[in-house]
């Protein structure tokens, strides 16, 4: 369900540590709720690789990139941040993508 066809999406894809996902999943599940009340969130949403249980990758779609750095101030996010830096294996990878109008 999207608000608009503009806007940036984002996929993010992160490892935890071994034993880290139960003090983790409480903190982006919280993430998510928030964000999906954010007024330029068109949508967001976190999945678990099948064949890797300690792969996340979140896919987003956001009003703006301004939209983005915004989201990335807020009390939720900043949660899930420190919550990653903690339980973190490697490095977070982020992909922001654009609409090609052809392809729609």
């Amino acid at each position: 369900m999207h608000k608009s066809s503009q806007g940036v999406t984002v996929v993010a894809s992160f490892h935890l540590k071994e034993g880290h996902l139960d003090a983790v999943l409480p903190v982006v599940a919280a993430c998510i709720k928030a964000s999906r009340q954010e007024t330029a969130n068109f949508s967001y949403i976190c999945r678990r690789d099948l064949n890797d249980p300690q792969h996340f990758v979140f896919i987003e779609q956001w009003q703006s990139v301004a939209a983005i750095h915004e989201h990335e101030q807020q009390p939720h996010f900043l949660a899930m941040k420190a919550a990653f830096e903690k339980s973190m294996d490697g490095p977070l990878t982020v992909t922001m993508l654009e609409n090609i109008a052809a392809f729609s």
